[in-house]
């Protein structure tokens, strides 16, 4: 059904009603639907036989409207959308700036030299691209300026990383005498642990035991000793105690106070022994190896060994 205004039609009874016009299922049934239902930037289009609706979308950028054919609605895509559909590769960030910033990516971490550092590792560093001025030798002598981009690859330095953890046994060692002081090495109680007898001797000593290889040692030391003696550091390797190999004493033959490393190469033959009734662990002694007078004793605070991975 249709209605045909014709010129001149001033009354409803004048209207001429054509009863067998065709729409061919054209007809729209849902505009006041549509219409009470758009917001700001949609847009209205005709799908099959109704109006329909299609959302705004401010999405990432560069948005357009692509029209899919006959049957299918229309979407907004973007300028990645675009990309993905000319190149057939996976959709991927673009950048139209040249943009290398210096950074810097660190780890918290104690470095493991010896003896140790203090700063953090790794670092990866990437260096400023820098920009020169080329020259051609033309034809008859001339000269062409060719400028040139130069951005050399960023350069990672690793350093070895290490962590601190408990002692396993500390015993002190007064004339064959040994006390199990493991337990106030572990905690941070002051000068619980008597790092030398009150009087010294030599052949006195302070062990430290760890269940697996580690690499080095770091005392808080509470009371620093005064007077003339010396330290040996040793290990056991099987068959006899022994000095160990490239050995740093920060503690100073336990003569500086606060925490200090002792810091050696790992022995390739150290092996577990039983100290004091505390077996199947790699210990390492600070020895008495000579004696002459004692001032101050030196007492400890706690101990911590590290290990490098």
């Amino acid at each position: 059904m249709s209605l045909l205004l014709m010129r001149g039609v001033a009354k409803l009874s004048q209207l001429e009603i054509d009863a067998n016009k065709d729409w061919q299922a054209r007809e729209i049934t849902n505009l006041k639907t549509i219409a009470g239902a758009m917001g700001h930037g949609d847009i209205a289009f005709r799908g099959t036989g109704v109006l329909e609706r299609l959302l705004a979308d401010a999405g990432k950028g560069f948005n357009f409207l692509r029209s899919r054919g006959p049957g299918l609605s229309p979407v907004w895509e973007d300028i990645e959308s675009l990309i993905q559909y000319m190149t057939g590769a996976p959709n991927r960030a673009v950048s139209f700036d040249l943009a290398i910033p210096v950074s810097a990516v660190s780890q918290v971490s104690e470095q493991a030299s010896s003896p140790p550092g203090r700063t953090a590792a790794p670092i990866l560093s990437a260096p400023e691209p820098s920009v020169g001025m080329a020259t051609q030798v033309g034809g008859a002598g001339g000269f062409t300026a060719v400028p040139s981009l130069s951005i050399p690859a960023p350069g990672v330095s690793m350093s070895e990383i290490a962590t601190g953890q408990g002692v396993d046994g500390a015993l002190a060692d007064d004339g064959g005498a040994q006390t199990d002081e493991t337990v106030q090495a572990n905690n941070a109680t002051p000068n619980d642990m008597t790092l030398l007898p009150a009087i010294p001797a030599i052949n006195d000593a302070y062990y430290f035991g760890h269940s697996a290889l580690w690499d080095w040692l770091r005392v808080n030391i509470g009371t620093a000793g005064a007077g003339v003696w010396a330290i040996t550091w040793e290990y056991w390797n099987g068959t006899i105690w022994t000095g160990l190999p490239d050995i740093s004493d920060e503690t100073s033959h336990f003569g500086n106070p606060g925490n200090s490393e002792v810091t050696f190469t790992r022995p390739g033959d150290w092996a577990v022994t039983s100290v004091g009734g505390i077996g199947g662990l790699y210990w390492i002694r600070a020895r008495v190896s000579s004696y002459t007078s004692i001032v101050t004793q030196p007492l400890g605070s706690q101990a911590w060994i590290w290990v490098k991975h």
